[in-house]
């Protein structure tokens, strides 16, 4: 698969993130606020609905050009080895986790004033993910290989 045609998959599952989350923002736009009172926050609302829109269809139907301006370079950079796909893996996974972790951290932390055991837990877990998880990639090899005898010639 070529570089372009990974940034045009990933332009679309980009487009279906943004359609996918659509409906729910402009549903909390609008209700939260009171039209009666502001309507500035109405208009803010409708302009951000039709430039999410029209991006997500940008991104849908024209992913190729999307990736053609991106990656307009004509060198092509060397394979890179599976080890660096799986820390770059970790990294977004970890990425992933801290966006979704932290937020939850806050909230407990300040609006609940509860424990933040497992939040905590998830936030050191995504910085470790994001920072380097060599560990994880250790154990990761070794229960791919575990098992496996080297052949011998």
């Amino acid at each position: 698969m070529s570089p372009q045609q990974i940034v045009a998959v990933l332009s679309r599952l980009l487009a279906v993130w943004l359609a996918n989350h659509l409906p729910g923002q402009a549903y909390q736009i609008v209700f939260a606020s009171n039209p009666s009172v502001d309507w500035s926050m109405t208009v803010f609302a409708v302009i951000g609905f039709v430039v999410e829109l029209s991006v997500s269809l940008a991104l849908w139907f024209f992913p190729l050009v999307v990736a053609r301006n991106l990656l307009r370079s004509e060198e092509r950079p060397p394979p890179a080895s599976s080890d660096v796909w799986l820390a770059m893996g970790c990294a977004v996974i970890g990425l992933w986790l801290l966006c979704t972790s932290l937020p939850a951290l806050v909230i407990d932390a300040f609006v609940l004033g509860s424990t933040l055991n497992v939040s905590g837990a998830e936030v050191a877990l995504s910085t470790w993910l994001i920072l380097g998880a060599t560990g994880f990639r250790k154990v990761f090899w070794w229960a791919r290989t575990a098992g496996i005898s080297k052949s011998v010639d």
